[in-house]
This record gives structure tokens, sequence and C-alpha cells, in this order.
């Protein structure tokens, strides 16, 4: 396991086992992050812990997450087809979950869930930075796996994933420890 200063927000435990609320200062700043294609097709997700991104969202029954990049995919059309021009992505600010959508990268899309208190400007550039890395070196790996159940690979970027949550939670706490 890795071991960073945010390690606690991988631990299901941290999170269900207080008697206070459970959401008072125990949301991670970056909660989970969603790969898809253009199309709308997710492809992988990593979540600080996993069904943290449900479980932030606050739902009791069971949601799919599958729905999210088509919802997603729908905007990005939505606004070619209204032409509207140079259009980055979309902010969406809730009470209890704040979502960072790209529609900036070629051939992906990428969904960030984060929490509602956060300023991203702080992290926006260290998040654009390591996705369009992973985007252009798993690019063949990323788009065959779209079409080809590639378990082993998802399992991979999974870990991967995880291991960036955490550095990029670090980031952010150190950033705004003053």
């Amino acid at each position: 396991m890795v071991i960073t200063k945010t390690s606690i927000y991988c631990s299901e435990d941290f999170y269900l086992s207080s008697n206070q609320n459970p959401f008072q200062d125990k949301i991670p700043p970056v909660i989970g992050c969603l790969i898809s294609d253009k199309d709308g097709k997710s492809i992988v997700s990593f979540e600080v812990f996993k069904g943290a991104i449900q479980f932030f969202m606050k739902h009791k029954k069971q949601f799919k997450m599958d729905l999210i990049p088509m919802y997603v995919s729908a905007i990005e059309l939505l606004s070619q087809e209204l032409n509207i021009q140079g259009l980055p992505g979309i902010d969406i600010n809730g009470d209890n979950l704040k979502l960072k959508i790209y529609f900036t990268f070629e051939k992906f899309t990428a969904t960030l869930f984060l929490n509602p208190k956060i300023d991203f400007s702080r992290i926006e550039d260290f998040t654009k930075s390591y996705l369009s890395n992973l985007f252009e070196e798993f690019d063949h790996e990323l788009i065959s796996s779209k079409n080809v159940s590639s378990d082993e690979f998802i399992t991979f970027l999974e870990r991967v994933g995880l291991c960036w949550l955490l550095d990029l939670n670090d980031e952010y706490l150190s950033l705004t420890k003053n």
C-alpha cells in the first residue's frame, strides 16, 4: 500500500465509523476521477476508496456510474450543436460535491469529483498536466480497452490513478496548509 499524508482517505472506515457528522472535515480534496471516451463510454475510474464517489454523492441506492459520461458527452455535443466555441469544460458546484469536467482532450473526457469547499485552481495545472501525460502515454491502450475488455490494464490504471489521487490530495493539502 502507498503511504502518504492522505492515506487515511483510502480507508472507508475513516468515513463510516464516525459517530459525528461523517461529512464534516472528512471529505478529501479530490474524491475521484472518471475517464470516458467522447461518445460517453466509461473507460476507467479512480477513487480514494472503492465506492467513494457514490458515498459522497450521498446515494443510498446503487447509482449507475456509467450514466455520468453519457450525460457529460450529451452536454459536450449540445455545446457543439449550439456552436459554443472554445468550451474547455464545465464546473458543477453542489453542497456535497463539485464536478470539474474537461472537454479539452482530443479523444477523452475527464470528470473529477471534488470536495465542494476546495479551491481547485491551486491544483488545476498539476491535474491537467497529469491527465495530458496519462492520455499521451496510454493512448493506444485506452482506445483498445474500449473495444476489448482488458481487466488487467484497467486494474493497472486504477492503481496508477489511486497513487495520483493520493499525490494530488497531498499537493493540495500542502498548498493550503498556510
